[in-house]
């Protein structure tokens, strides 16, 4: 959840997770939220403004069409003067409501938001078109070395900063023979695994179909085929972050020696839509365990509480598990998860104690109403 402390107000209406409790709340996402919440309650407003806004739209997907902006706008204005349905206020608290000028006032609040997001989508969706029309930042395109790969088989290239590039058959790949003082650059169309020597002065860029993926040194895979929609970023090993080409601030994520844009860590991955200009986070199809041999646990567990297990298998696989702590502890298992995949792992843990869970931004959610027994 730290991650969270620097979001603004537009970060949490497109957060998954965050629509997710605002729209459709359990018991754990509300413990979540509200724990959270209060040890930062400097973050308070901005909570509170990105529930209006995400209640008023009711957004279902992270990305709506300006029409759709529009009519929400206009459905807004008839509904001047209603009252608030029952779940809502009840909710919110807020009996002030019923006082006519008050209400009003409301009203009128809500519509200035709405304009103004509305507003904010039109200019980003202009800057992203022109910015998308602007070619990648090569400094002299003629001193890049080409690389093609017109074999049936993975092809293995070394980078003059001791980094290692596998280029899967159909793939091109262009870079410098020497890299730049202040940072190493490649330009990928296809498929590659990326093994970056680490060089904490000189981030190393990836531009690949519109996505730009900015790592310090990981090891990672990105799939970024012509014929293809979509651009996706898995991690192996390490922290990578991503970022859209037509973002305005492109030229100062870029620059800028922190990783910025969308993090991902190892197990996860982001998928972006190239069309929508839209990133989905999410686990890759098959996770693994990123501690050492040595720290690697046996997964034997023997009457050990629910959130002990959870907590184990979070840390074994670097991934984020949220659960109702209280609510699992008192929740016994016993079992050997050794040889299971992880989803398996969590089906099996799941079914034993009455609960399911969900991923959501990259982060595994353990819903449950807690144990008969």
């Amino acid at each position: 959840m730290d991650r969270y402390i620097d979001f603004t107000v537009e970060d949490f209406v497109w957060d998954t997770f965050f629509r997710q409790w605002v729209l459709s709340p359990t018991r754990e996402t509300d413990t979540i939220w509200n724990d959270w919440t209060e040890s930062n309650p400097e973050i308070l407003d901005r909570i509170h403004q990105a529930q209006t806004i995400v209640l008023s739209l009711r957004l279902q997907e992270a990305e709506i069409s300006d029409d759709e902006i529009s009519q929400v706008v206009k459905q807004t204005i008839t509904k001047i003067g209603q009252p608030l349905a029952e779940t809502d206020q009840s909710r919110y608290k807020l009996p002030v409501f019923s006082i006519p000028w008050l209400q009003f006032a409301a009203s009128v609040a809500l519509i200035l938001l709405l304009g103004w997001v509305a507003y904010a989508f039109l200019i980003k969706k202009e800057t992203r078109q022109q910015a998308a029309t602007e070619s990648p930042m090569i400094l002299n395109e003629d001193a890049l070395t080409e690389q093609i790969n017109t074999t049936d088989k993975a092809m293995a290239i070394n980078l003059e900063d001791g980094s290692h590039i596998t280029l899967a058959p159909k793939g091109k790949i262009r870079y410098a023979g020497k890299f730049a003082e202040a940072r190493r650059e490649v330009y990928l169309e296809g498929e590659a695994f990326f093994e970056i020597a680490k060089d904490p002065n000189r981030p190393f860029l990836v531009y690949s179909n519109g996505l730009i993926t900015k790592v310090l040194g990981t090891s990672f895979r990105i799939k970024a085929y012509d014929f293809s929609d979509e651009v996706t970023v898995e991690v192996k090993t390490g922290r990578v972050s991503v970022f859209a080409q037509s973002d305005p601030n492109v030229k100062e994520k870029a620059s800028n020696r922190e990783l910025e844009g969308v993090v991902l860590n190892p197990n996860q991955k982001i998928i972006y839509a190239r069309d929508e200009v839209r990133m989905v986070k999410t686990l890759v199809e098959k996770p693994e365990i990123v501690v050492s041999k040595a720290e690697t646990p046996q997964f034997q567990f023997e009457d050990t509480p629910a959130s002990e297990v959870f907590t184990t298998i979070g840390k074994a696989y670097g991934i984020d598990i949220l659960f109702d702590e209280e609510l699992l502890k008192g929740c016994p298992l016993t079992a050997t998860l050794d040889n299971q995949t992880l989803h398996e792992k969590l089906s099996i843990i799941c079914k034993a104690v009455e609960a399911n869970y969900e991923i959501l931004d990259g982060q595994i959610v353990v819903h449950s109403k807690g144990c008969r027994n």
